[in-house]
């Protein structure tokens, strides 16, 4: 089951359940496969396990920050039950630079809560998962009126089926609802005054997917599917603040159908070589798009849009072979193509963020994407591994938040008032991006006790054609920096204690496309330590952003810096029986 938001295409990091993860399985690379359209250039697959005993974790730190989460399972006849719940809060820190912080500057808190219930069974060759989900989270962001809170309830049901015909299906249902409001401050950010307030954002989704394993002949196996993805969503908001409340209403939204075919094949062609193919076929829907606009005290109409459907038929695919050249050398290449419709969130749901309003655009086209890698994996020695992959790839249709204006008052095309120090921006598609990079890693366990990892990645993401803006043209693509590299140290200096220290660099970026705002580079280091005081019972504290430092993650059109959080720390205690 997907983990983005269904209206949005986010991904609530606080929602994740991070004790219960048995693997993260990264496929790099568009292509075929059963995850069309949400895998434009890859995949992070976040695979759990249900709880297996009973465990309890309470943990605390800095910016009154307190995390808590327990978990149990047990068995009611030939079902096994589990069960979690987790619950964490914090005062947050600040999100704009000191030197410019005013008044109504206030840290960014957060509350989030969510549980899941888990029933396993087996019923003769056929192995049944049933899941329930809720989740909750409320976030400050910065000042005393902006801010946004989600609710969400989900359930699956997983069947494998074992034997001669290996297959699996999934069915999920999803229902979100998200809020948020966003202000404009004054220039001396002693005071703000409300701009937007999106007071109800829902959204619901229906999926699944079917798939079979096939092995026709030693050396082959071929997996067949199909899926099928529904989402709805609309958004509900107030807006143009006036005389002490908000005078007028939208309403936008619409929903999408994605359905999908695939193959994919895999030949063992040698021991040491294997090759593989896959095609995938997509029909995307867009119907019922529309957006309306009252005046809330007398309910008279100033605008009633509706959006043409629309629909499309896409084809995917994906080559690739690895080849096991020498005991110590492995080399791999693949070519692959892609592609992602816009969520309901772009089609159809303005946000702003300051002065600066990005408007929707229920006319955007699909991404597509096209590329290929070559790589390899060379180990010399045991204990020491290096591995580099070379890349190219081309986004045509991009999607980008275009500024069309930064001009004070009306803007007729839009029909929108653009405030002092602020401007106008629209989602628009960008003819074509082309990224050339390479990534490359180290592994080096010098000692059974001592592991060490040197991470490096260079892409060179440039707009290479925006016929609708030239101006735009050869720029970097925005919040996209050059160089980004992980350095991290792993030492257990006794059995029960385990020490990793991870440092983080990037260099600089720019915050939008037109590159007239530059995102400054940084180096963060985290520290973890742990302790098995038992068998059962562990003791872990955490320091991240060690040394300080001020990370900007923002420039606004006024100057305005937004930064992350700077040291934090945090104790907690985990016992398992």
């Amino acid at each position: 089951m997907p983990v983005n938001d269904p209206f949005g295409g986010w991904v609530y990091w606080s929602r994740l359940p991070t004790g219960a993860v048995e693997r993260v399985v990264i496929t790099r690379g568009g292509g075929a496969g059963a995850w069309g359209n949400a895998a434009l250039a890859g995949t992070v697959r976040i695979e759990t396990t249900p709880p297996a005993g009973s465990e309890a974790e309470l943990s605390g730190g800095s910016d009154d920050t307190w995390q808590a989460l327990a978990a149990t399972a047990g068995r009611a006849g030939p079902v096994t039950l589990g069960l979690t719940a987790n619950a964490f809060t914090t005062g947050g820190a600040p999100v704009v630079r000191r030197d410019r912080r005013g008044p109504v500057d206030v840290n960014a808190d957060a509350d989030a809560l969510w549980a899941d219930g888990v029933a396993q069974a087996r019923f003769g060759s056929v192995a049944a998962t049933a899941k329930l989900s809720v989740f909750r989270e409320t976030r400050g962001n910065g000042t005393p009126y902006t801010g946004n809170r989600t609710e969400a309830v989900e359930g699956s049901l997983r069947l494998v089926g074992e034997g001669a015909l290996p297959w699996e299906a999934v069915l999920y249902a999803r229902d979100w609802e998200f809020s948020s409001t966003f202000s404009g401050v004054d220039d001396d950010r002693a005071g703000e005054t409300p701009a937007l307030d999106q007071y109800k954002v829902p959204a619901s989704a229906l999926g699944g997917i079917v798939q079979i394993g096939l092995e026709p002949v030693p050396g082959h196996s071929t997996d067949l599917g199909l899926d099928l993805r529904w989402t709805e969503g609309e958004t509900r908001e107030r807006y143009f603040f006036q005389n002490g409340g908000f005078t007028r209403e939208r309403r936008a939204g619409g929903d999408q159908i994605i359905a999908g075919l695939f193959a994919e094949h895999v030949w063992t062609a040698r021991p040491d070589l294997l090759l593989s193919a896959g095609v995938r076929l997509d029909g995307w829907w867009n119907r019922g798009g529309f957006r309306t606009e009252v005046v809330r005290a007398t309910g008279a109409p100033l605008l009633d849009s509706r959006v043409p459907d629309r629909d499309g038929r896409v084809l995917n695919g994906r080559a690739g072979v690895d080849w096991q050249a020498t005991d110590a050398l492995a080399l791999r290449g693949a070519v692959y193509t892609g592609f992602r419709l816009p969520t309901l969130n772009e089609f159809h749901r303005p946000f702003r963020v300051g002065n600066d309003i990005t408007e929707a655009n229920p006319g955007l086209d699909p991404e597509r994407l096209a590329g290929g890698e070559v790589g390899l994996r060379l180990t010399p020695r045991p204990g020491l591994t290096l591995s580099a992959t070379l890349f190219h790839v081309e986004l045509e249709d991009a999607v980008d938040n275009v500024v069309l204006t930064r001009t004070p008052g009306a803007y007729a095309p839009l029909g929108i008032v653009v405030p002092a120090g602020g401007s106008l921006a629209q989602r628009r598609n960008l003819d074509r991006i082309e990224v050339d990079g390479i990534e490359a890693e180290l592994r080096l366990e010098p000692r059974d006790d001592l592991s060490l990892s040197l991470s490096y990645l260079f892409s060179a993401a440039e707009i290479a054609s925006a016929p609708g803006f030239p101006a735009l043209e050869g720029n970097r693509v925005g919040q996209a920096p050059r160089h980004q590299g992980t350095v991290e140290a792993t030492w257990r200096p006794l059995e029960p204690a385990l020490l990793r220290l991870q440092v983080r660099a990037a260099s600089d970026a720019f915050e939008n496309s037109e590159n007239d705002r530059r995102l400054s580079p940084y180096v963060v280091a985290d520290l973890y330590a742990g302790w098995d005081l038992s068998r059962t019972l562990h003791l872990f504290g955490t320091v991240e952003n060690l040394t300080d430092r001020l990370v900007e993650t923002g420039v606004r059109s006024d100057g305005l810096t937004n930064i992350g959080p700077g040291r934090q720390w945090q104790v907690g205690l985990k016992a398992r029986w």
